[in-house]
C-alpha cells in the first residue's frame, strides 16, 4: 500500500533529521573518546631482552605523555628509539585502554676495538654500538690487529680487508658459542696466519691459521676448565696444528 505523499516526505524529514542526529552523536563520541583522560597514555611493556629502562625507551621514542594512545604515531617512535644504536628492531603496538607495548631485539656486544677516538664497542655483526675512553669495567674481548681510525655509532665498522673482518666476526660467534667470550682478554689477527689470543688469567692461546676454528674454541673450552680446575692460571696452549693440542708451562 503506498503511503500518501504527505506521509513519504515528513518520513524523509524524520529519517534525515535522525541521520543527522545520530551523525553528530557519533562525531562527538569519537572526540570524546579520542580526547579522554582515561585513554591517555600511561602504561608500558616491554618484551625481548634489553639492558634500556622503560623510562628511557619513553625518552628514546619522544612520546607525548598527555595524548590518547590512539593518536600517538607510532612510527615515528620507532624510528626515534632505533636511533640509538644498541636498538637492532623495534615494533610497538597499542593496548587498550593506555597501554603501549614495545617489542624489541637488542645487538649484543661482544669485543672491543682500539680507535683513535678510544675504543668502540661492536656487536656480533661488527656494527659500532658505543665509544669509550675508559674500558677498566668492561669485560669484552679486545681485538687488535684490524687497523682502524674512526667509527659511526649504529653503522658497521669501515674495514679495508672485509675478509678478515668478517672472520673476526665469525671467530666471536664461535666463542660465544662455546661460551668462552667472558674469557678472552685479548684477540691478536695482525696475521691471519697466525692468531693468538690470551685468556683473562693469562694463559696464551696459539691458533694458527684458524682452520677449523669452531671446533678449536669448543675444544678450548674444555682444556680451559680441566687447566683451572687444577689451579693453572699461566702458560701456553698451542693448538697451531693438526695433532691434539699441547700446554707448556711458563
Amino acid at each position: 500500500m503506498k503511503l500518501p505523499d504527505i506521509y513519504y516526505v515528513k518520513f524523509k524529514k524524520h529519517f534525515k533529521k535522525s541521520a543527522i542526529i545520530l551523525l553528530a552523536l557519533i562525531v562527538v563520541s569519537v572526540i570524546t573518546y579520542l580526547f579522554s583522560p582515561l585513554f591517555y597514555f600511561s602504561n608500558i611493556t616491554v618484551l625481548g631482552e634489553t639492558s634500556l629502562t622503560q623510562q628511557e625507551f619513553i625518552s628514546l621514542s619522544k612520546i607525548d605523555m598527555k595524548k590518547n594512545i590512539y593518536l600517538i604515531d607510532t612510527k615515528t617512535a620507532q624510528k626515534n628509539i632505533k636511533k640509538n644504536p644498541y636498538i637492532n628492531e623495534i615494533t610497538i603496538k597499542r593496548k587498550f585502554p593506555k597501554t603501549l607495548v614495545f617489542s624489541v631485539t637488542q645487538r649484543v656486544p661482544v669485543a672491543l676495538l682500539p680507535i683513535s677516538a678510544g675504543f668502540v664497542i661492536i656487536d656480533e655483526e661488527g656494527n659500532a654500538l658505543k665509544i669509550e675512553q675508559d674500558i677498566s669495567g668492561l669485560s669484552y674481548p679486545m681485538i687488535s690487529g684490524i687497523p682502524i681510525t674512526k667509527a659511526s655509532l649504529g653503522e658497521k665498522i669501515p674495514v679495508k680487508d672485509q675478509e678478515q673482518f668478517s672472520f673476526i666476526l665469525k671467530m666471536l660467534s664461535y666463542s660465544q658459542n662455546a661460551r668462552l667470550l667472558q674469557s678472552i682478554s685479548d684477540i691478536n689477527l695482525k696475521s691471519i696466519d697466525n692468531i693468538n689470543m690470551t685468556t683473562t688469567s693469562g694463559i696464551k692461546v696459539l691458533l694458527g691459521d684458524g682452520e677449523g676454528m669452531n671446533y678449536k674454541m669448543l675444544l678450548l673450552n674444555q682444556i680451559l676448565v680441566d687447566l683451572y680446575s687444577k689451579g693453572v692460571t699461566t702458560g701456553t696452549i698451542d693448538m697451531r696444528y693438526k695433532s691434539n693440542p699441547v700446554y707448556r708451562e711458563g
